[in-house]
């Protein structure tokens, strides 16, 4: 079963950076649906319907969010770790 995941992010924000680091070292992003807060229309209405928030980054799996970067990078880790074929740093 392929999980349905989303990542709420803003570009020019350090914490959404780390999230997007951590995404592409692992080889993730083929996986993950990126949202950007200020370019993707409505995600920044999604973001403050499901957290009541506007904080980013904003990790969505299969409709609930994750707040936190390091929250979202342990739960990636936790349940998706890395692809096949991906190079060990």
């Amino acid at each position: 079963m392929t999980l349905k995941l989303e990542l709420i992010h803003k570009w020019a924000c350090p914490y959404s950076a780390r999230v997007r680091d951590f995404i592409e070292e692992r080889g993730l992003q083929e996986r993950i649906a990126f949202q950007e807060v200020n370019e993707t229309e409505g995600a920044k209405d999604r973001l403050v319907q499901l957290t009541g928030k506007t904080q980013v980054p904003c990790l969505v799996a299969e409709g609930e969010p994750i707040l936190e970067s390091k929250d979202i990078i342990e739960w990636l880790d936790r349940n998706l770790g890395s692809t096949q074929g991906a190079v060990p740093a």
